[in-house]
């Protein structure tokens, strides 16, 4: 997958999330603030999504990584957190920025590992009102 386009898919990705929150809240399922940073070979991750999938099911949280490593994940609308329960984490870069520039070498490759579901060996539990959890990218 090229870096391009994995830039289109993390940016459909991220209006689906939003999108499909705007619906009857008969189907919410609490929620848990989620903040945190993302580390990877040492270095604080300043770019990429991290999200956040049920294990027994529900809607997936998406958050954004600023500059300075952090992250915090929205469900249902912005903030809420995620889910509360196990959650699988992904983390996605794109090492391509949106003008056809690359991003700088000092930023560190996530391993293949942690870009799938099925892949990624990353469990959390959300358990409560505040949630901070470190992701350390190995």
């Amino acid at each position: 997958m090229t870096c391009r386009h994995l830039q289109r898919v993390l940016g459909l990705l991220l209006i689906l999330s939003v999108g499909t929150g705007c619906g009857a809240n008969a189907d919410r399922k609490p929620t848990g603030q989620v903040e945190g940073k993302v580390v990877c070979q040492n270095q604080d991750l300043k770019t990429g999504t991290v999200m956040f999938f049920p294990v027994d099911g529900g809607k997936h949280a998406v958050g954004m990584i600023g500059q300075d490593g952090n992250y915090s994940l929205s469900t249902y609308e912005t903030g809420d957190g995620a889910i509360l329960g196990k959650h699988k984490v992904v983390v996605l870069v794109s090492y391509e920025n949106p003008d056809g520039s690359t991003v700088p070498d000092d930023v560190p490759r996530v391993p293949d590992k942690y870009l799938s579901k099925e892949t990624t060996p990353l469990v959390v539990d959300v358990n409560g009102e505040r949630n901070s959890i470190l992701l350390d990218l190995e």
